[in-house]
C-alpha cells in the first residue's frame, strides 16, 4: 500500500511517500514545497505543489493521501480536498485534517503543542482520538511563542532602537540593515507577513547566550504556557510534547518554564512527519 503524507505549515510543507504493507515502512522519498495554508494560498497552488511532488518521486498511482495542514478547518477542508483530488487518480483515499491533529497523532502524548511559524496546544486522548484545543487566533491575535511572535518582537526592537548595541550589531550581520519602510511593505502589503516575521525568529535561538535574547525567549514561552497550555488544565503527570522548529531549538527554555509550572515535558520533534508514518502504518 503506497501512501503519501503531508505536514503543511505556513512556511513549508514536508511530504513523505511510504510503502506500509508489512514490516518497517519503506520511505520512498521525502521532499518539501511551499507552505500550503489555505488561508493564504489558492487551490491551484495546492494542486501545483502536489503535482510537483508526484513528478519528483515518479509515482502517481497512490492508495491514500493524508494531508495535515495549518488553516485546515471548517469549509477550507473541502477546498483543500478538491484541490488535491484534481491531481490524483479517482480511487485515491484523501483525508485532510489540521496540522494540530497531525502533531497529536505523531506525538501521542496527553498535551501536544505546535511551536513553529504559528503556535497552538491541544489536550489529546490517543485511544479515543478526542482533541480539545486552546483557542487559535493566528499571528495577529495569538500565536504566543511562535516564530512570527518572536520575529515581530525582535524586528520591532530593531526598528525602534530597543536592542542592546551588541545584539543590534549581530542582527545586522545576519540580516543586513532593515528600514522601517521595507518592513512595513512586507508586513502590511506582502502576501505572507507571518512568514516574513518568522524569518527573524532564528536569531533568538542562535543567541540565547545573550541576556536580551534569552529574556525574549523566556517571556514568549511563558506566554505560550499561560495563554495556551494552562487553559487546558494539565495534570502534573501529563506529558507535554512539542513539534516545530521553534520548540526544537528552545528545548531548554521550555523545560525551565514547564518546571516552574510543575509540569513535565516529553518529546520534541522538529517535524512530525516520521511519527505520522508510524501512526498510519498501525492504522492501515
Amino acid at each position: 500500500m503506497t501512501i503519501l503524507m503531508a505536514d503543511s505549515g505556513s512556511t513549508k510543507t514536508t511530504w513523505m511517500m511510504a510503502e506500509v504493507d508489512k514490516g518497517t515502512p519503506t520511505v520512498l522519498r521525502p521532499c518539501q514545497t511551499m507552505g500550503l495554508n489555505p488561508l493564504y494560498t489558492k487551490p491551484q497552488q495546492i494542486s501545483g505543489a502536489l503535482d510537483e511532488v508526484l513528478s519528483a518521486v515518479g509515482i502517481r498511482d497512490i492508495d491514500a493521501l493524508y494531508f495535515y495542514g495549518a488553516g485546515c478547518s471548517g469549509e477550507r477542508i473541502a477546498m483543500v480536498e478538491k484541490a488535491l483530488a484534481h491531481v490524483l487518480p479517482p480511487h485515491t483515499h484523501i483525508e485532510v485534517a489540521s496540522d494540530l491533529l497531525g502533531a497529536c497523532r505523531a506525538l501521542g502524548t496527553e498535551i501536544c503543542c505546535i511551536m513553529g511559524t504559528g503556535s497552538i496546544a491541544a489536550l489529546y486522548d490517543a485511544e479515543t482520538g478526542y482533541m480539545g484545543t486552546a483557542c487559535a487566533l493566528g499571528y495577529i491575535l495569538g500565536d504566543e511563542g511562535s516564530g512570527a511572535y518572536f520575529g515581530r518582537r525582535v524586528l520591532s526592537d530593531y526598528l525602534k532602537d530597543q536592542m542592546p548595541q551588541k545584539a543590534r550589531a549581530a542582527f545586522e550581520e545576519e540580516f543586513g540593515e532593515i528600514t522601517a519602510e521595507s518592513a512595513i511593505v512586507h508586513v502590511y502589503q506582502g502576501q505572507f507577513p507571518n512568514r516574513y516575521l518568522a524569518s527573524f525568529a532564528p536569531f533568538i535561538g542562535r543567541h540565547l547566550d545573550r541576556r536580551y535574547c534569552y529574556q525574549i525567549a523566556f517571556d514568549g514561552v511563558e506566554a505560550f504556557f499561560k495563554r495556551n497550555i494552562m487553559r487546558l488544565q494539565p495534570e502534573p503527570t501529563d506529558r507535554i510534547s512539542f513539534v516545530g522548529s521553534v520548540a526544537f531549538h528552545l528545548q531548554d527554555v521550555i523545560s525551565q518554564v514547564a518546571s516552574l509550572h510543575g509540569l513535565q515535558v516529553g518529546t520534541f520533534l522538529q517535524e512530525p512527519i516520521e511519527g505520522l508514518v508510524e501512526y498510519h502504518k498501525k492504522k492501515k
